[in-house]
């Protein structure tokens, strides 16, 4: 148990108890390997290469403009909840002021016309998905698990041959 526990028996306070945990924590790596380790799994599922899409397409469609703006967009979206720059109500927002929606007839050449073949924003926001994998969440949850089964006891937890601590 955490040396914030009193000499009376008595439970620490959350307060001590999270300052004791992340005392101990600072002391180690364990938080920074666990960090690089779900990084590279996020990476690997090219979980990062959507978010750097997403944040390129909120700019380029002019649905944020700052990187405050764009980095609210994306935690939202990360984090499964709605965002006005996600919503499709957003859509009247168009680079360069440019009314004409995507996807429409665009100039001709020599008398033949040209499709604009330009990138479809509204339908990529619609069905944008940065959410965190549920794999790497586990992961994570199982890391964490890892690094504070060595620093307390954690109730409920079973030991590995399946015994209750």
């Amino acid at each position: 148990m955490p040396s914030s526990t009193s000499a009376g028996g008595a439970s620490p306070t959350p307060d001590a108890l999270e300052s004791d945990l992340l005392t101990k924590l600072a002391a180690t790596s364990a938080l920074e390997d666990l960090q690089e380790t779900l990084l590279g799994s996020l990476h690997r599922l090219g979980w990062t290469d959507k978010v750097t899409t997403l944040a390129t397409e909120l700019l380029r469609a002019g649905r944020c403009e700052t990187f405050d703006d764009v980095m609210e967009a994306v935690v939202a979206s990360a984090e499964g909840r709605s965002h006005p720059a996600l919503d499709s109500e957003s859509s009247s927002h168009k680079p360069n002021g440019d009314s004409k929606q995507n996807g429409s007839k665009g100039n001709t050449t020599n008398g033949t016309a040209v499709t604009n073949t330009q990138f479809d924003s509204d339908k990529y926001f619609e069905g944008v998905d940065v959410r965190i994998p549920e794999t790497v969440v586990g992961e994570g949850v199982r890391g964490l698990k890892d690094i504070l089964r060595d620093m307390v006891d954690l109730e409920g937890e079973s030991t590995t041959n399946g015994d209750k601590k």
